[in-house]
């Protein structure tokens, strides 16, 4: 079985210097590497080329004509594979552990080739702590019901696993630009059927560390002055645009699916953002959250019966004042088991 290693690529080459680099440590022998380059800026093309004749397995490389995005290149980088299966990974994560990808073809051989999955992973920073989303290794099943319950699995993209033929018949540029597209395809796939797996052992290793790059991330942005307040909504309303239709686009969406979304949504994902903002000190940032997701701003608001409405309304207040309230030590002190918590 051939394993296409996925990576969408826009500049920071010496990451994926470094992230290749670890890739040559696998056991696993039948690997492709694919990357899929937006336009990148810096020596990418020249790099690359440089490398493929020498590194240990084949590397499928393209160039796009112009900067796609995100999500186009997200996907491209799937599409381009010629594996049976695709992990992705971020050009600043690689493959944890050698036998990482060995062990995971013995699962899919072992459970039916199951059609899409997700793995956990740790940090570069601390490798012997891992971060769970996924609590076993198993074939979780199928339907709305597993979709609604994993979704958030496939925030993060690196550990995102595709049996190729599922991906291809569901991949689509329906949600490019929303940053989400990997939520929803894997919700669509789900939803509509193709089975879901997890693997507990880590498979990748994230946010590798270079002398050469400089990392951004949302948090050098963040308002931590008042003169910075601005209203946040920080890609919420994204994630339920995008859960709402792939369930639509699965035939299965009610009206308790979209309730449950929203319940899901203002229930554990608004206050663990609230919360992380006022661990970095960015309460401005925290207020200006509450601020920009009252409910009423949202469009797929009007979705919801009226009592439904009411409902999502209370929970709205009560998680505000409750997570504006909480003291971020505690917050800290609990963070770890409030994400297991949140995968059950």
């Amino acid at each position: 079985m051939k394993i296409s290693i996925c990576i969408p690529q826009y500049n920071r080459i010496h990451f994926l210097l470094q992230a290749l680099a670890i890739i040559e440590e696998q056991t696993y022998s039948n690997i492709e590497v694919v990357v899929s380059d937006d336009c990148s800026s810096d020596d990418t093309p020249e790099e690359i080329g440089r490398l493929k004749s020498i590194y240990k397995y084949p590397i499928v490389y393209h160039r796009n004509s112009r900067n796609l995005g995100y999500d186009a290149n997200y996907r491209q980088s799937v599409a381009l594979a010629t594996g049976e299966y695709c992990i992705v990974i971020g050009n600043d994560d690689s493959i944890f552990g050698k036998d990482s990808i060995h062990n995971l073809v013995e699962f899919i051989k072992e459970n039916q080739y199951p059609e899409i999955g997700f793995a956990n992973f740790v940090e570069a920073k601390n490798t012997g702590v891992t971060i769970h989303r996924a609590r076993t290794t198993e074939v979780l099943g199928s339907g709305p019901d597993v979709a609604m319950n994993y979704y958030s699995c496939f925030s993060f993209v690196g550990g995102l696993i595709y049996k190729k033929s599922a991906f291809d018949q569901y991949n689509t540029s329906k949600h490019d630009g929303s940053i989400y597209a990997q939520v929803y395809l894997g919700c669509l796939m789900i939803a509509s059927g193709c089975r879901l797996f997890s693997i507990k052992e880590p498979i990748v290793i994230k946010d590798l560390e270079v002398k050469e790059e400089e990392r951004k991330s949302y948090k050098d942005v963040i308002a931590r002055k008042w003169k910075d307040y601005k209203m946040e909504q920080g890609g919420l309303p994204s994630v339920i645009n995008v859960l709402i239709d792939a369930f639509r686009d699965a035939r299965v969406l009610t009206p308790a699916i979209i309730f449950k979304i929203f319940r899901r949504i203002y229930g554990v994902t608004y206050p663990h953002w609230i919360l992380d903002y006022k661990s970095n000190g960015a309460f401005p940032a925290a207020m200006g959250l509450v601020h920009g997701l009252w409910p009423g701003k949202l469009d797929n608001f009007r979705l919801l019966s009226f009592f439904n409405r009411a409902k999502i309304r209370i929970i709205y207040f009560f998680v505000s004042v409750t997570a504006l309230l909480t003291p971020v030590f505690v917050y800290q002190a609990i963070r770890t088991r409030l994400y297991d918590w949140m995968k059950k």
